[in-house]
């Protein structure tokens, strides 16, 4: 794609702007919380797991095409690479848990409302947990992609990121 015209990131000139998928993951993420709080369970289900495969592709196009060329950059005060990978397993393990709690919903039992409400105060602390992993890519990751990448390469990286989220695996 990065040869023969322009690709899905023709108009993407840092890694900054991988953010935008951050926004994309955190409206899908809404969507299901959405669902909740109207107890719609089934729906709930459905844009979880919908998020989690998003996220998951995410996260692995970031340990798969990032990581290994963010190892080139200077080493940066909480930046190591080891925090974004622990980061990665913790969300993704705090999703699978989310969705083994939405799978007992479903079992004939009284008070729904306050399992929800159980379920969406857990996710609050998912979600700090985004908030906070966000901020290290936009301050640390992918300001030090761009300072270790030629625009050739960085073409490259973000079509692939991106056509990923465009043709999901």
């Amino acid at each position: 794609m990065t040869s023969g015209g322009p690709g899905p990131a023709a108009g993407f000139t840092s890694f900054l702007d991988l953010l935008a998928v951050h926004g994309e993951l955190e409206e899908l993420f809404l969507l299901h919380q959405e669902a909740l709080v109207a107890l719609d369970v089934v729906t709930a289900q459905m844009r979880l797991q919908k998020y989690q495969q998003a996220l998951a592709r995410h996260i692995a196009d970031e340990e798969e095409l990032l990581i290994p060329v963010y190892r080139r950059a200077r080493p940066v005060a909480g930046g190591a690479v080891v925090l974004f990978l622990a980061e990665h397993h913790k969300m993704l393990e705090m999703i699978a848990t989310f969705q083994r709690d939405l799978e007992h919903m479903d079992e004939p039992a009284s008070g729904l409302v306050r399992r929800i409400i159980a379920l969406v105060d857990e996710q609050a602390t998912f979600k700090r947990l985004m908030e906070h992993h966000d901020l290290r890519e936009h301050n640390i990751l992918y300001p030090s992609l761009d300072g270790v990448t030629d625009e050739a390469e960085r073409r490259e990286l973000l079509t692939k990121c991106l056509d990923h989220r465009l043709h999901p695996a």
